[in-house]
């Protein structure tokens, strides 16, 4: 693998002369804007909607597209289960020619056995499955910088669980002075997808910690029959109920409050870098990772009960998948 900190691949360099220049099997070839051209006025508009913290400053734009060149990866894969739980993750992948991450991720769990207390008879599950690339680049003029990711996510998902209705708990609702009761009955699904981008600086191992972006979607059903108690000075008690809520948010991009756990959705990230150097090494770091948690557990019941929970996110195969579509310098 070559781990240069060369340019990223198809690169588009458009400077403050209004030359565009394409690489092309290894050569340079050329045309020239004119600055009240159509195709100069659309590049324009492009680099004032991608670079949203340019400073002021006049950059070269430059625009890298697949295949990318000199990237590294790093695939990520955890599962943890307990009781009658399962869990599969298949391997993580980054494809460089085409700028595809895969990863997908399934898992069940059902109550099962014998249980005295809050031992025995629960499940659980956690699975997640993720790749992390770095894609080298330069800045063509010393100052502040902004580095846009364009991506496109297509994803199938599923989730489902199921109970019985009674919940008979075991619970006292006075205990002594310093101490607690409590019992409960739940079943459920966690879903989660996030993608994150950062800049490093190679030259001087510096981190841009404050220049970074994130976009994140999750979903949780769930059913829960919960009650604690305790006492350190008076008794007191509480009641967690479950629900379906879910929700999309970010920071420093656009288009995730469009995302969809079944179908296609297009977003942006931005990592704004300050005080950047001519002639540094510098890497984007781009990560996806996808999450799920169920479980389907009990704990000091005066009677029997059972529930299930069962996830899928497939970000992998049927034309599924993450794909980096550009990264812009500005």
């Amino acid at each position: 693998m070559d781990c240069g900190v060369g340019g990223l691949g198809n690169e588009n360099n458009m400077g403050e002369s209004g030359r565009i220049l394409r690489r092309k099997n290894g050569s340079w070839s050329g045309r020239t804007l004119a600055y009240g051209s159509t195709g100069f006025m659309a590049a324009l508009s492009l680099m004032m909607i991608l670079a949203p913290a340019s400073g002021g400053a006049v950059h070269s734009l430059k625009v890298y597209a697949p295949a990318y060149k000199h990237t590294v990866s790093q695939t990520n894969m955890y599962s943890s289960l307990s009781g009658c739980a399962k869990s599969k993750v298949l391997t993580p992948k980054w494809v460089a020619t085409t700028g595809h991450m895969t990863t997908s991720e399934a898992a069940s769990a059902s109550t099962c056995g014998k249980s005295l207390g809050y031992v025995g008879g629960s499940s659980y599950a956690n699975s997640q499955g993720g790749v992390e690339v770095a894609f080298p680049f330069t800045v063509a003029t010393n100052g502040n910088h902004s580095v846009a990711s364009s991506w496109t996510v297509n994803v199938a998902s599923s989730w489902s669980y199921s109970y019985t209705t009674s919940c008979l708990k075991n619970v006292n609702y006075n205990p002594g002075l310093y101490q607690y009761s409590y019992a409960y009955c739940e079943a459920g699904v966690y879903t989660t997808f996030e993608a994150y981008s950062q800049l490093q600086d190679l030259s001087n191992s510096s981190w841009y910690h404050y220049n970074y972006s994130y976009a994140e979607a999750y979903n949780n059903s769930v059913f829960e029959n919960y009650t604690y108690c305790y006492n350190y000075g008076s008794p007191y008690c509480y009641n967690y109920t479950g629900g379906t809520y879910g929700s999309t948010y970010g920071y420093n991009e656009a288009g995730i409050s469009a995302w969809t756990w079944n179908g296609g959705t297009s977003f942006t990230l931005w990592s704004n870098g300050t005080a950047m150097v001519k002639g540094h090494h510098y890497i984007l770091i781009l990560n996806i990772y996808v999450y799920s948690d169920v479980f389907a557990e009990k704990a000091n019941l005066l009677g029997p009960w059972s529930g299930s929970a069962a996830s899928s996110i497939n970000l992998a195969t049927l034309g599924n998948g993450a794909t980096v579509n550009s990264v812009t310098i500005n």
